[in-house]
């Protein structure tokens, strides 16, 4: 559910980030686990962190809904991001992504579960997900909540498959 802004897991909170989410955003991709299935690979420096956290709020107050920070509700750290990315050239795509130390816990099915009912809420009826080829674990776990495979080699890049989920009416 929605509380304040923030989405709410039986285990996790999704919530927009602050400022000083930025320096353990650049702690969770300096992971080279974490960091290979996201952008171009490489560790986020600490000023792209400041710009991901400044827009990220900019789409919150511009569309109710961005990227934020996961939370781990039994520890109140900070171990991934989630949210909605706004591609220029289509629909609204989740993303998220856990430290590697938080993989095969289930956290990622509680946060695409919460992102599908976000889109739900905001009527946003085909929500899609770019992957990594190679990220196997995350392409099982998107096929289970209902994407299908709409794009191989999405945007000419090999390595990215883009996946697609259309709401049931």
């Amino acid at each position: 559910m929605i509380l304040d802004g923030a989405v709410e897991t039986p285990r996790l909170t999704i919530r927009p980030f602050v400022p000083t989410d930025a320096a353990a955003l650049v702690s969770v991709f300096s992971d080279p686990d974490v960091a290979r299935y996201v952008g171009n690979g490489e560790a986020l420096s600490l000023e792209d962190a400041e710009l991901w956290v400044t827009r990220s709020g900019e789409n919150l107050k511009r569309h109710g809904y961005g990227t934020g920070a996961v939370i781990a509700r039994s520890t109140g750290q900070l171990i991934g991001w989630a949210g909605f990315a706004r591609p220029k050239d289509g629909p609204e795509q989740i993303i998220y992504g856990l430290t590697a130390a938080n993989w095969g816990r289930g956290f990622g099915d509680e946060i695409v579960q919460a992102l599908i009912g976000v889109a739900g809420e905001r009527g946003i009826a085909t929500v899609m997900a770019t992957v990594d080829q190679a990220n196997t674990k995350s392409i099982r776990l998107l096929e289970k909540r209902g994407f299908r495979l709409r794009d191989r080699n999405h945007g000419g890049d090999s390595e990215v498959h883009l996946y697609e989920r259309i709401r049931s009416r």
